[in-house]
């Protein structure tokens, strides 16, 4: 709807309509109180007293933001508004109703700014893109100040903060959107989403870990209200996260842990409660398309093809443990792009992952009073945990299968487990398997052992965990009595010892690696969708994405003091150490800063 008066108005007016706006602390909520004076400290440079903006009269009732769109056309095709799909708006008097999915969620008043999303999103990227859903309607008579680019730009100092004020703002808050705290994933998204994925829902089965909000702000921002479905991981949820979901809008299934039941117990549960609300939505809503981001390869494997008739589905695979057991089944899967075989996941995130584990031993005392650390399964995690003990100038023992078909001279290895056991106080599984099942125990002698967990869910010692007494709390120290000289207490109640439900356990700089990986995996699927792929096969995640990002962190690190030890030089080598045996190569999804595709293929 067009506004009911449109009006070219100076600058200077414009300083004595905001002059007393929200002076008074008890009238304004304090964000609208911040925009205000961040408002008035930009009209008062003197570079403006030429300048103008542009003042809307919306009457009650009236339109002012439809399904993401600004509405009416004198400012859809204002040329110095047309830098956002919703310009920057200030709301001088009057009140604004945000509608989404058919509900009134916000009301919006005096101080209060619109288009906020988009412009931010707009100065960060470059692009003119729809951000959400929403549709913003006078609930009175309202008067706006829409500001045209020019009051945007500049070098001055005054333009500098305002601008890093509207983007600080829009990325605190948590509404959905493509700004987040993790400023290299919002890079990368603007790189590799070419549009919002029409008739579409996610299924996340994830980690909700602080530093994953970001993931999942990005991934809601592309799709319609309500049409995410996310299975926690409970031994890694943070409560404060899992409740932001919820009240950010997303359709949370709380996986229930019973301490004495195996952990796929629960997630079976879960999986069923899952699969009801998707399929009844489905019917519902008719969408035709189901992007699944999964970790472990629980929901892709549990896919009920007969309630999806006519439905694309493609997958992202976080984990080699999820990519190998579902291959494995035999049973039906959907096209799925592997992160797990990512060049980047396997030698640079493992780095990380291994100095939390052996952080987390140290915070909880357990390392400092360990006499010999021993370390099961040396892939990338294990070989990771050990470079993090050598830092330390602890140098551990190690057991690998591998080690009977490839001797080492090596004085640190062990070619049979209970060896390790005997000699070593502190064993730290990294294996992804039932890693004791069926050892010999009563070779294993030498008194307590503590029992590490470094692999996925409580998997890495189930058979043991079998053996311990009825327990309340599922993640307590898990004390076994085996034989008379073997005592054997499991950390964590057998979940990975780096998750403790309080905090992220990989700081943001590093982490957020995984998370650009997620996020270009997420587009790739939702091309194989596009394209109406539909074999059960594997696909490699895109190289060429990974080169750049992998060039855009470096450079990050080294510029923000956090220098890494990795360098351009090596690059290549990361990233062509990407692949999955018998996985497909398709094309990159990289665009450049113009929103075209790439030449490369990955």
């Amino acid at each position: 709807m067009t506004p009911s008066t449109l009006s070219k108005t100076p600058v200077p007016v414009l300083r004595d309509l905001t002059r007393n706006l929200c002076i008074n602390a008890d009238e304004c909520h304090p964000i609208p109180k911040a925009n205000c004076e961040a408002v008035r400290n930009r009209l008062r440079e003197h570079e403006l007293n030429e300048a103008y903006c542009m003042v809307a009269m919306y009457t009650s009732g009236s339109d002012i933001v439809t399904g993401g769109m600004i509405s009416g056309e004198p400012l859809k095709e204002h040329s110095d508004m047309r830098y956002a799909s919703v310009p920057l708006g200030f709301i001088i008097s009057g009140d604004i109703t945000v509608i989404k999915d058919g509900k009134g969620l916000k009301r919006l008043g005096s101080g209060d700014f619109l288009g906020l999303f988009e412009t931010s999103d707009a100065l960060v990227t470059g692009k003119r893109r729809q951000i959400g859903d929403w549709t913003l309607i006078a609930s009175s008579d309202t008067k706006v100040i829409f500001f045209p680019d020019s009051i945007l730009v500049g070098t001055s100092q005054s333009a500098t903060a305002f601008r890093d004020y509207l983007v600080g703002l829009a990325r605190a808050d948590h509404v959905p959107q493509p700004l987040s705290t993790l400023p290299l994933l919002d890079w990368v998204a603007s790189h590799t989403t070419k549009e919002r994925p029409r008739d579409c829902a996610i299924i996340a089965h994830t980690h909700l870990l602080p530093n994953n909000l970001p993931l999942f702000r990005h991934l809601s921002s592309l799709l319609d209200f309500g049409r995410i479905y996310v299975m926690d991981k409970p031994y890694s949820t943070v409560r404060s996260v899992l409740n932001e979901l919820v009240l950010s809008g997303f359709e949370v299934i709380p996986v229930r842990m019973d301490a004495d039941l195996p952990y796929e117990f629960a997630v079976s549960k879960s999986l069923d409660v899952l699969w009801d609300k998707v399929i009844d939505d489905q019917k519902r809503r008719q969408y035709k398309k189901l992007l699944i981001i999964d970790d472990g390869g629980d929901v892709w494997q549990s896919i009920p093809w007969n309630e999806f008739d006519g439905v694309s589905i493609a997958a992202v695979e976080q984990t080699q443990r999820g990519i190998e057991r579902t291959v494995r089944s035999g049973k039906r899967f959907p096209p799925t792009v592997s992160v797990a075989s990512s060049g980047i996941k396997k030698n640079v995130e493992s780095e990380f992952i291994g100095i939390s584990i052996v952080n987390k031993l140290d915070d909880i005392g357990i390392l400092g009073r360990a006499k010999q650390v021993g370390i099961i399964g040396m892939g990338s995690i294990g070989i990771a945990v050990a470079a993090a003990l050598e830092a330390r100038n602890i140098t551990p023992l190690s057991y690998d299968p591998i080690y009977h078909t490839q001797p080492s001279e090596s004085i640190h290895k062990r070619n049979s487990l209970d060896v390790l056991m005997n000699e070593c106080d502190l064993i730290i599984g990294t294996t992804g398997t039932d890693a004791l099942k069926g050892l010999p125990f009563e070779r294993v002698t030498s008194g307590n052992k503590i029992l590490a967990s470094a692999s996925s869910a409580d998997l890495e010692f189930s058979s043991l965990l079998k053996l311990a007494s009825r327990r309340s709390d599922p993640f307590e120290t898990v004390s076994i009595f085996v034989h008379d000289s073997l005592t054997i207490d499991i950390l964590n109640g057998g979940y990975p010892i780096n998750f403790d439900r309080v905090k992220d356990a990989t700081p943001d700089d590093d982490i957020v690696l995984t998370r650009c990986l997620m996020y270009i995996g997420a587009m790739q699927a939702l091309e194989l969708i596009d394209n109406g792929e539909s074999e059960p096969t594997v696909y490699n995640l895109d190289t060429y994405s990974q080169k750049k990002l992998l060039e855009r962190w470096i450079t990050d690190k080294n510029e923000s003091g956090h220098v890494t030890h990795f360098t351009d030089d090596e690059i290549d080598e990361i990233v062509g150490s990407s692949s999955y045996v018998g996985g497909k190569d398709m094309s990159t999804v990289w665009m450049d800063t113009a929103g075209n595709s790439t030449p490369q293929s990955s």
